[in-house]
């Protein structure tokens, strides 16, 4: 019993503020009519000089003795002139003294109950609600606002990123140090008034509780990040607490009938994971209720690097990888991607390139991506594997320069150099698979239909067969040269920049630098604020920093879905239809993009993504920096661009998991077209085949006319988006 009575006394204590009173009030109460009644029952004689004989009176003066402690001082000269007043016997020594001791006890209580426990309540009550708001707890309920979940380093950026954009309650839910969280946020937001909507709360983010708690369900918009850090003994499960969190706000959002959705943005720190959500739907029970928009860091920089060209947060520009535009079928140049160090985020830039490096003379110089990295036999096999469906049509070449170098460095005597036939034991090719080489035109000499090759180098970038061979691709002249450093310590990844052959500084071949929290000191070496002058007569111009954690994700990018949304109303009303749409109802493209599988989103999403490299290729000089309007393209430009739309469209399709038909299942499809859908559901795709191959339907369209299609439909895409946002 006493330890339930002391459980009780626990949860008042730890209850609010009022509670707390309530609490102490009531005990005061109780303990001063108990001791009032035990001193009246006792020393009713004693009581009678204080001053009138009814009970009532005696206890008010108990009270103020209780209430007032100073009052104690006075209860002798009180009780004779109470005496003198009634004309009674004045009190003797020894009953003052008892009453004395009567105030004495009864002002020890009162200050006891009043001054000490009821003021220190009060005042330890506005401590802890100080401390409970400096650890996260104080929570509000918002409606509208914006959450991010996590304290991933990103969310400074995006802090400050929506601050400038909107003006809504932003609220960060992290499961780390809530204090250092916003001390460090406060400290990095551009606007310090910003600080007094932000609120920083503690929660786990696979708790329902926690989450209701900041009444997600109500937000206008999640960022799902989750914290850094997140491993045990054997792995990482940041990406599966992060699809646990919108499985719960999904499900907190059903409960509150509130029509519309969550906008989620949700990242993913594994490729493998983040690609799951370009093949697969998820549960409807969670799209009903969450927008979902997966997005990896790796990724998300090869798009701003490559497709946006942009980092707002630092003010720099990236060039486009064919900055030398190439608009001949009969161009002698190529693009040329170098990438050192095959890391994530070298893979992702490699594979942002094969979305959009796609070029008018393909058939004679084909876009060449290299990969350059010590451990890069394991790498290539991973890679590979990750993408199998493309290295079958593709091709490929492995150079081990490591093994070419220790046969350099152990040459018989007298012997200088490895003859040119010897070199070939370092190089080893691939070229289609055979099961797919049905489907190049017979006579073709180039049977490998992808316009992408691939090279990948064992070695480590300052290997001396590897420098020699950057320097015999700096000095080719139809290159067009892009170098990525893809190293994730930031000083080795800089010093690889700074090593390369001094031919990529002199032709100002620009030179990418993955940096992990800063661009400061490539911005020292660069001369970004500089006046031109002086910055042109610097070495290291062309260098630019990318990969800064605290400058990723681009919330203006977010508008970048409202042309996926174009396209895909654009196919669906030529299938429904059969003509060009002239106009856009931006709310019928909603709606069918709610309803579209998650694969053909992301195919709309990589077509999106290669519109400016397109429109370069006939001429016009369009990027999402400074868009502008453009005319209606004419019937050679639509030609020219469905052909490379299609090349793209191939290898996108391949990089999601499709492959082609093999020579029974062309057959199959050629004898009964309608056959085509069944194996697409299966991830078979027939149209993946070289563009003067395609064929027709079961509804009798040829499959160029799909790329035509979006082709035909980009001035309505771009100029409509430019119309409604003055911007792209």
């Amino acid at each position: 019993m006493r330890l339930h009575l002391h459980q009780i006394v626990d949860r008042w204590l730890n209850k609010g503020l009022l509670q707390k009173i309530a609490f102490v009030v009531v005990l005061a109460c109780v303990v001063f009519l108990l001791s009032a009644s035990i001193i009246n029952i006792i020393f009713d004689k004693h009581l009678q000089h204080l001053g009138k004989p009814e009970v009532n009176q005696r206890f008010w003066q108990l009270y103020y003795y209780f209430a007032d402690s100073g009052n104690q001082m006075s209860i002798g000269e009180t009780a004779i002139k109470s005496a003198s007043k009634e004309h009674a016997n004045i009190p003797d020594a020894s009953v003052i003294s008892t009453l004395r001791w009567i105030g004495l006890i009864i002002s020890t209580l009162g200050s006891i109950f009043l001054s000490g426990i009821l003021i220190s309540t009060i005042t330890n009550s506005f401590e802890r609600m100080a401390d409970k708001w400096r650890a996260g707890f104080s929570y509000y309920k918002l409606k509208g606002h914006i959450v991010i979940i996590g304290s991933d380093q990103m969310v400074y950026g995006i802090v400050n990123q929506l601050c400038e954009r909107t003006k809504e309650s932003i609220v960060v839910m992290t499961s780390t140090d809530v204090e250092q969280m916003r001390n460090c946020l406060w400290a990095a937001l551009k606007n310090k008034k910003d600080k007094n909507r932000i609120i920083v709360n503690y929660g786990q983010r696979d708790s329902t509780t926690y989450l209701d708690k900041i009444n997600v369900a109500y937000a206008k918009e999640v960022y799902v990040l989750g914290d850094t850090s997140e491993f045990d003994d054997i792995e990482s499960f940041h990406d599966s607490l992060n699809v646990r969190c919108l499985k719960l706000i999904a499900e907190l959002r059903k409960a509150t009938n509130t029509p519309g959705r969550i906008i989620c943005h949700v990242l993913f720190n594994y490729k493998t994971t983040y690609h799951i959500f370009q093949y697969a739907d998820l549960n409807p029970e969670i799209t009903s209720q969450i927008d979902f928009h997966p997005f990896n860091f790796y990724d998300f920089w090869a798009r701003k690097v490559l497709v946006v060209g942009n980092s707002k947060e630092d003010s720099i520009e990236y060039q486009p990888l064919d900055h030398t535009p190439i608009t001949s079928t009969e161009s002698e140049r190529f693009v040329h991607f170098i990438i050192i160090g095959m890391s994530k985020m070298g893979q992702a830039m490699a594979l942002q390139a094969a979305h959009i490096a796609h070029f008018p003379n393909y058939k004679k110089k084909k876009t060449k991506i290299t990969l350059i990295d010590s451990n890069c036999k394991t790498e290539m096999n991973e890679f590979k594997q990750k993408c199998g469906e493309l290295f079958k049509v593709s091709h490929s070449t492995f150079i081990d320069a490591d093994a070419w170098l220790n046969a350099e460095l152990n040459l018989p005597e007298g012997k200088e150099h490895i003859d040119k036939h010897e070199e070939y034991r370092f190089r080893k090719e691939f070229h289609i698979a055979d099961e797919y080489k049905h489907l190049v035109p017979k006579g073709d000499p180039d049977e490998n239909f992808i316009d992408i090759e691939w090279e990948f180098i064992n070695g480590y970038d300052h290997n001396p067969i590897i420098q020699q061979r950057l320097e015999k691709y700096a000095s080719d002249p139809d290159a067009v040269l892009t170098v990525a450093v893809c190293l994730n310590i930031t000083h080795i990844s800089l010093r690889s920049a700074m090593s390369l052959p001094k031919a990529y500084y002199e032709k100002e071949i620009p030179i990418l630098v993955q940096q992990r929290k800063t661009s400061t000191m490539v911005a020292t070496l660069n001369g970004n604020g500089f006046d031109e002058n002086h910055k042109n007569n610097l070495l290291y111009k062309k260098l630019k920093p990318f990969g800064m954690v605290t400058d990723c994700y681009d919330v203006q990018m977010y508008s970048s879905m409202e042309i996926c949304k174009r396209i895909g109303y654009v196919y669906d009303h030529f299938f429904t239809y059969g003509n060009l749409a002239s106009l856009i109802d931006q709310v019928k493209a909603d709606c069918i993009w709610d309803n579209t599988a998650v694969s053909k989103r992301w195919s709309n999403i990589f077509a999106a993504a290669s519109i400016p490299t397109k429109l370069r290729c006939i001429g016009i000089k369009w990027n999402t920096n400074t868009p502008s309007k453009i005319e209606e393209l004419t019937e050679e430009q639509v030609a020219l661009l469905s052909e490379i739309e299609h090349n793209r469209w191939n290898v996108e399709e391949l990089l999601l998991g499709y492959r082609p038909v093999h020579k029974d299942e062309d057959e199959i499809i050629s004898a009964d077209r309608t056959k085509k859908k069944e194996f697409r559901n299966r991830f078979i795709h027939y149209d993946i085949r070289p563009f003067s191959e395609l064929k027709t339907d079961a509804s009798g369209r040829k499959a160029n006319e799909y790329d035509e299609v979006i082709v035909k439909s980009i001035p309505l895409i771009i100029n409509y988006n430019i119309d409604k946002y003055g911007k792209s």
